[in-house]
């Protein structure tokens, strides 16, 4: 078998010259750790700065509130749980605070409602663990109960923001002289991820908030806390550092935090950046980015991926995942109220015998498939009547009474009787050949014909395992736009199966990518899907502005279409007007002006509005809130006045230019094209009067054109009224003679 796809095979080359000249490359292997689960401890800095309201502001509408630094770090918490119960639901949070006074809190504490004292200055407020409808409603009611006290502060404008008590009372700010240093903060980052135990398998991550870039014990604790920061790296866990700037101070993370966290001044913020793009404002946009982006991920297929050699000498571990699925509202759950609990129902499919009543046993019960359109035999389950013992039986009583016959016949003309029983006797050997199975009757239906499973999955996967074998590589110049007609898959390494198949993978991409090459390869991708060729796209890391990554490295699993998938496109698809160049040329500026300011468009940014208005209402009867439809957006319905300010005067010139091709006057019907549009003399305005009056200018441009049209005046090249008033003016001008057009 050829490794290219068409006959587009020249230029075709070794398998040897993939491997060349790269032996001492050195394979990065790290941007490969994918996970499909999020696991965040957002570690928050409780000191009295934080506490303290920001300065009050004012703005058209009147006097704006400053809300501590604390109060907002809350509101992006409860609002990141809120989301992820829809977007993460089986995403585990941790709330930690530090620099707490623990003693002056002491027994007050509620320790029921999940909080505990991990050591002096320290509170787990929330456990790390699958986020649930109770933890979340209990930090909505404290972030409500805050920002009732903040509202309640709005009467007087000549008075300054305080802090609402109920942060106070519930998160007391330890003294200057006894907060904690960074070991101690990280350290206790560390215990309650070991504390959550090893269920805890994807992206496991730190958010710390803090506002001081010079904590207690800066300089005498910095080995240690390098070696605890260390140590969380060592568990998996990442640190995502979220620097608040104060009033009256801007943070430097060059001070302390960038030698702990091992970076350099290149990673850090500019220092001429706007003020307000701190540690707030970074924290709210990675929320959003957070609950819009991390949809729950599932993996379509585990299999083993086969390239090298001639049978695929090496074979590596892949995942597979759908780039495009559809979401739906999830399928509700049966549940039995049995007092205060709800217990999930637990269905059970038993099929039972339609005569008796009685269970069936798996062993009972197969499958047939249809064949022909007779239905004579009754029950094709049971052996074939040819070959069971009614058939011998009955076969052994018609021979005993063609015996019978034939005997008869011999005493009858022994005796000479006229009688003739040749026909009789005929007709009974002849039921008796039949049943011997020398000569069978002329209808003989089986249309229903039974296999067993394993037969079934042989017939369908033609005896090949469940694998990507790749065949060959070719250039992407031998591919057609046409030929992709199914979502494509995209595939990612697996270490479960195959020890180093990241490695391999990961040389496997580089070279496809260096040498420009995609690879064709016969796949089956689950046990219950057929063999089908495609061809593996490679896709290259990218990364956002701030260094996220935006697409993931991998390769594309897009499937080619057999002879019999293609078809030739219908002629009304095909026979359209094609656009002149300047038309086009007018469409390319709108479509500029209508870009996304993102560069492209991104699915998971706007969400199903049938959707969210479900998952609004879930989410207001899980947390006991008021439901209001009109705070259900619909982020789906374009923004005319936006596009119109931005390309509205483009669009104005395109739709001129496509009025201005006589083209357009024509229709299309039943495939063939009709005359254009004959303008009688009696239907046309009175162009010649009006410009006798000096009002052509009141006459619309479709008017100036028929009359053209109908005199045969050439606007060629004119687009703008005023060019077509002067060169009608110029003709009425010389035919001064010309006789009056009565308008109607």
């Amino acid at each position: 078998m050829s490794s290219y796809y068409g006959d587009r095979s020249h230029n075709v080359p070794s398998w040897e010259s993939f491997e060349a000249g790269d032996d001492d490359d050195i394979v990065d292997t790290s941007e490969y750790q994918y996970a499909s689960r999020d696991h965040i401890l957002f570690c928050i800095d409780a000191s009295l700065s934080m506490h303290t309201p920001l300065p009050d502001r004012t703005n058209p509408e009147g006097l704006v509130r400053g809300k501590s630094a604390l109060h907002q770090v809350l509101e992006f918490v409860a609002d990141f749980e809120k989301g992820k119960v829809i977007t993460g639901p089986a995403d585990s949070v941790g709330v930690v605070l530090y620099n707490v006074d623990t003693e002056q809190l002491g027994k007050k504490h509620d320790k029921s409602a999940g909080s505990s004292i991990s050591g002096p200055g320290t509170l787990v407020y929330q456990s790390l663990r699958m986020i649930n409808a109770e933890e979340i409603k209990r930090i909505i009611k404290l972030v409500e109960a805050v920002q009732a006290e903040y509202d309640a502060q709005d009467g007087d404008e000549d008075v300054k923001t305080v802090e609402p008590d109920t942060l106070k009372q519930e998160f007391p700010a330890r003294k200057k002289a006894q907060e904690l240093n960074t070991t101690e903060v990280l350290r206790t980052c560390n215990t309650v991820f070991r504390d959550a135990g090893t269920k805890l398998v994807g992206n496991q991550r730190v958010f710390l908030v803090t506002d001081n870039d010079e904590p207690a014990g800066s300089h005498t604790s910095l080995n240690q806390a390098q070696t605890t920061y260390n140590d969380l790296a060592q568990l998996g866990v990442a640190v995502n550092t979220f620097f608040i700037d104060r009033p009256d101070h801007r943070f430097d993370p060059t001070i302390f935090w960038n030698t702990v966290l091992g970076r350099g001044e290149a990673e850090d913020a500019p220092k001429d950046s706007a003020p307000d793009q701190d540690g707030l404002g970074q924290l709210k946009d990675i929320m959003n980015d957070l609950v819009v982006r991390n949809a729950p991920k599932r993996t379509q297929f585990s299999i083993p991926l086969k390239f090298g050699g001639k049978d695929g000498d090496i074979e590596i571990g892949i995942s597979g995942y759908a780039t495009v699925s559809t979401q739906g509202k999830g399928q509700p759950k049966y549940v039995r109220m049995r007092g205060q609990t709800v217990e999930e129902v637990v269905t059970k499919t038993e099929y039972t015998s339609a005569e008796t009543g009685a269970v069936l046993p798996d062993d009972e019960i197969g499958q047939a498939y249809q064949f022909g359109n007779e239905a004579t035999v009754r029950n094709v389950l049971e052996p074939n009547w040819w070959e069971s013992d009614e058939h011998a039986a009955e076969a052994q009583m018609v021979a005993d009474e063609a015996l019978r016959l034939d005997m008869e016949r011999r005493r009858k003309e022994e005796e000479g009787e006229e009688e003739d029983m040749d026909k009789e006797v005929r007709g009974v050997m002849k039921q008796v050949k039949a049943l011997e199975g020398e000569e069978k009757p002329k209808i003989v239906a089986r249309t229903r014909l039974q296999f067993t499973p394993d037969e079934v999955q042989q017939f369908k996967s033609m005896g090949l395992p469940p694998q990507i074998k790749i065949l060959g590589f070719q250039s992407p110049r031998n591919l057609k736009i046409d030929e992709n007609i199914k979502h494509s898959y995209f595939i990612y390494p697996d270490e479960t199966a195959y020890t180093g198949s990241t490695r391999s993978f990961a040389a496997l991409l580089k070279s496809c990518l260096k040498l420009d090459r995609h690879a064709l390869a016969l796949c089956r991708l689950r046990t219950n899907t057929q063999p089908e060729f495609a061809v593996l796209i490679p896709q290259a890391e990218t990364f956002t502005k701030d260094r996220g990554q935006d697409d993931p490295p991998g390769f594309h699993v897009i499937p080619l279409p057999f002879r019999d998938d293609i078809r030739q496109p219908p002629k009304n698809m095909t026979d359209n007007l094609v656009a002149t160049e300047r038309q086009a040329k007018l469409m390319s500026n709108v479509v500029k002006r209508l870009r996304f300011a993102a560069g492209k468009y991104r699915s998971e940014a706007y969400p199903n509005p049938s959707l969210a208005y479900h998952y609004a209402q879930l989410q207001s009867l899980a947390f006991e809130e008021d439901f209001d439809p009109e705070n259900v957006q619909d982020k789906t319905i374009p923004k005319h006045g936006g596009m119109h300010k931005a390309a509205g005067e483009f669009m104005r010139e395109w739709n001129q230019a496509i009025d201005e091709d006589d083209r357009c006057a024509e229709t299309m019907a039943k495939g063939a094209k009709r005359a254009a549009v004959q303008v009688d003399e009696e239907d046309l305005a009175d162009v010649q009067g009006s410009w006798e009056k000096g009002k052509l200018d009141k006459l619309k441009v479709q008017e100036l054109r028929d009359y053209a049209k109908y005199k045969k005046i050439s606007l060629e090249g004119k687009s703008k009224k005023a060019d077509i008033i002067d060169v009608i003016s110029e003709y009425l001008e010389k035919e001064g003679g010309d006789k009056k057009v009565k308008h109607k």
